[in-house]
């Protein structure tokens, strides 16, 4: 398993986040947070499919 990267532009609460990624995926990835290092599914898409996950120890978007 990889580690993750921080999704940019850095969203401030997971209701912007989910917004913004609408779509859920359920076959998402599992990646390692990179700040806490624990494994975040990445399960929600935006409309240009690209996947992203939100870690709750880190309060933060992480991407692949």
């Amino acid at each position: 398993m990889k580690i993750g990267a921080w999704l940019t532009p850095r969203y401030t609460d997971r209701g912007v986040f989910e917004k913004d990624f609408p779509k859920i995926e359920l076959n998402g990835l599992d990646v390692y947070c990179p700040g806490c290092k624990a494994i975040v599914r990445l399960g929600r898409k935006n409309p240009n499919d690209k996947l992203g996950g939100w870690c709750p120890k880190c309060n933060r978007p992480v991407a692949p």
